[in-house]
This record gives structure tokens, C-alpha cells and sequence, in this order.
């Protein structure tokens, strides 16, 4: 019998990307993959502790800055990678998001091991100076170029994107979708008890967003806009579940526009399903996303979903079908389609319906997970055939 595949994951540790790595580690086939994983930056702890729990999983963490670039720090954690690469006994390194898979596949040089990279957002994407964005794509260029096997993205979009900048070559992309286990969606929480953990009346219209307290989330255009539509619908409340930089800023927005009694804030919480199920309308106001895995669990708990048009977004959500897709930074759009489903809550159920079905059929946690073991067991066989 073949010794399993033996792969390190190369990680940060919040946001998308600490959603994307539990949902793969837990779902990979251990029989067929023994995996190592390193976290990185904020959150690794934690990470690295829940992992750790899986079965034929080691996890570690590295304190890394994910925002800036810290000479020696990051050169610690690029020393202490290259050591665990040298003396691991790696098939396949997978690198996950900017910084920590430049890291990854530069401490990887000269060890022979195939690097799949996925980006999740590639950190040229819209909305980033045109200067940086050159800076950061000539440095993806030639780590694609020299370092990486394979690129996986996360939507087509995502590497239209990556063509645009001449990151990559066309037979290094593979795309494969986020995906989310429908059944975990499938739940009846105590509506009452629920709703009353954050402070929303049992029977009041809900709009809510999962999502990090960032810039990219843009929470300043979802309150702006909850503000115009608490104009024509004072008795729909609005909550934000997550936690982040922005919290004591966006909260203080809030005050100002005299919505302290309608727009709520959860926190960071566990209970992402069960406050999915007590929601009416999930809106996403984001500047940029790479595919949104909270829009998906929206999707999978039946609900009608706003959005911006961000990277994906019309891949995920079909306008006019499955829910609303309005301009980047249009505040008065985003409250006219949280408006339009106020008012028609047929409608806003008939999306989310239809967002269920679509869900299943293409962004599901089985699909996404068969396809990245597809990847892995095509990669080792390449390196297999390259050695003999």
C-alpha cells in the first residue's frame, strides 16, 4: 500500500483563509494525506490549537505581522520554515494568501518539492494604489514564475486578474471554488433565543452580515446605508457579527446616526449558523473579497444576499435570482436593494431558495475538498514522472 501523500500547509490564520484551512483539514481524505500545517499571524494560536485536535494533523504557530513587513521577524519565521521543509519529508507544500506564501515558497527553494499557491486575494487586486498594486504583482510574477507549480484560484475572476498583471502562466491555474457543507446549515435554533442573545425583537426584519470589522468589509457603507433604509423602514434592525480593528469606529458611526436601537453588534461568536437562520437578508458591503465563504453559508441557510461587485461576487450570486449585486461603494444602491427586499418578502425568499439550490449544485465543502485531492494526487505524479 502507498505511503500517504505528506503535505504542509503554509497558512494565515484568520478571516476566509482560517475558514478555508479547518474546512480542509477536517475534510481531506486521512488515509490518503497526512498533513502538517503552519499558522501564521494573528489568530495562529488558536489555530494551531484546534487543528492540533485532528487526528494525523500537526500544527504549529509563528507570529508573523500580516500587514507589514518586518525584516526580522520575518525573516525568523522564513529560517524556521526552510528547516521544518529541509527536515520534513514533504510531498507537496500548500501556501495560503500573500504574504505567508511568499514566505513559504521562497524558504522552499532548492528543496525539490512541488508549491501550490493560492492566493485567495491576490494582493494587487482592485482598490489598491496602482503603484503598489505594480509592486505586488512583480513580486506574485516571479514567485509564480520560479517557485510555484500550481496556482489555485478561487474564482474565475480572481485569475482573470492574475492574467491581467501576466502573473502565472494559463497551465498553472486551476480553478476551484470555496465551498461550505450544506448540512451544517441545515438547523432550527430557538429563534426567540437567539434573536435574544442580540438583542433583536423575536419579529422584527433582520438584515445582518458575517464578516471581520476591516477596511475591506467596508463597514461604514453598510451603516450608512442601514441608515437610509431605517428612513423608510424604522422597525428593521441590523447586525453585524464579527469583531475587528474598526469595531470602536464603526460603533461610534453608529451613535452619530441615531441607529444605536437597530444596528447591533455580535461579536465574534460560534454560533454562525444558528444566527444565519434567524436572519432575513445577509448583506455584504465589501471593497474587496477574493470568493466570500460567508456569503456561501448565507447561501446555504436559504437566504437572499446583497452584495457588492466584488471579485466573484456574480460567479456566486446571480443578480436578480439568488439575491442583489450593486457597485462597490454605492451606499445609496446597497440600502435600495436592502429596500426592494424589505418591501417584497416573497421575492426575498424566493432568492434564497434559489441561492440553496445554487449552492449545492456548485459550492460545496465535498465538491471543493475532492478537487483539491485531485490536485494534490496530479501534482505528485508529475513530480514522480519529472524523477524517473
Amino acid at each position: 500500500m502507498r505511503r500517504p501523500i505528506h503535505i504542509l500547509q503554509v497558512t494565515k490564520s484568520t478571516g476566509g483563509v482560517g475558514r478555508y484551512i479547518r474546512s480542509l483539514v477536517h475534510g481531506l481524505d486521512r488515509d490518503r494525506f497526512t498533513l502538517m500545517v503552519v499558522c501564521l499571524s494573528d489568530g495562529s494560536k488558536e489555530l494551531a490549537l484546534e487543528l492540533s485536535q485532528v487526528p494525523g494533523v500537526r500544527a504549529i504557530d509563528m507570529q508573523m505581522d500580516r500587514f507589514r513587513i518586518n525584516p526580522l521577524t520575518d525573516a525568523q519565521v522564513w529560517w524556521k520554515l526552510m528547516q521544518i521543509i529541509r527536515r520534513g519529508n514533504f510531498d507537496i507544500i500548500h501556501t495560503h494568501a500573500a504574504k505567508a506564501g511568499f514566505l513559504g515558497r521562497t524558504a522552499a527553494m532548492g528543496s525539490g518539492i512541488p508549491v501550490i499557491h493560492c492566493p485567495a486575494n491576490f494582493p494587487f487586486h482592485d482598490g489598491v494604489a496602482k503603484r503598489t498594486a505594480s509592486v505586488y504583482a512583480a513580486v506574485e510574477r516571479l514567485t509564480a514564475q520560479w517557485l510555484t507549480e500550481k496556482i489555485v484560484t478561487v474564482c474565475n475572476e480572481e485569475r482573470s486578474l492574475a492574467q491581467r498583471y501576466r502573473v502565472g502562466r494559463m497551465d498553472q491555474f486551476v480553478n476551484i471554488y470555496n465551498g461550505v457543507d450544506p448540512a451544517a446549515f441545515q438547523l432550527t435554533p430557538d429563534r426567540a433565543a437567539t434573536r435574544a442573545s442580540i438583542n433583536v425583537p423575536e419579529d422584527a426584519f433582520l438584515v445582518g452580515t458575517v464578516a471581520r470589522l476591516t477596511a475591506a468589509k467596508a463597514p461604514a457603507d453598510l451603516v450608512r446605508a442601514a441608515a437610509a433604509v431605517h428612513q423608510l423602514y424604522p422597525q428593521v434592525h441590523f447586525v453585524w457579527v464579527g469583531d475587528g480593528e474598526l469595531e470602536s469606529e464603526t460603533v461610534s458611526l453608529v451613535q452619530r446616526l441615531g441607529l444605536e436601537a437597530v444596528f447591533h453588534f455580535a461579536g465574534l461568536r460560534r454560533d454562525v449558523p444558528e444566527l444565519l437562520k434567524v436572519m432575513d437578508v445577509f448583506v455584504l458591503a465589501s471593497h474587496w473579497e477574493g470568493f466570500s465563504i460567508s456569503v456561501l453559508e448565507a447561501m446555504a441557510s436559504g437566504l437572499p444576499v446583497v452584495m457588492t461587485n466584488v471579485t466573484g461576487a456574480e460567479e456566486a450570486v446571480v443578480d436578480g435570482e439568488t439575491g442583489l449585486v450593486v457597485q462597490i461603494s454605492d451606499t445609496e444602491a446597497l440600502a435600495k436593494a436592502i429596500e426592494r427586499l424589505v418591501s417584497d418578502r416573497t421575492q426575498a425568499r424566493a432568492f434564497g431558495k434559489a441561492g440553496r439550490q445554487r449552492l449545492e449544485k456548485y459550492f460545496t465543502l465535498d465538491r471543493m475538498v475532492k478537487e483539491v485531492e485531485d490536485l494534490y494526487e496530479e501534482v505528485v505524479v508529475r513530480k514522480n514522472v519529472r524523477e524517473n
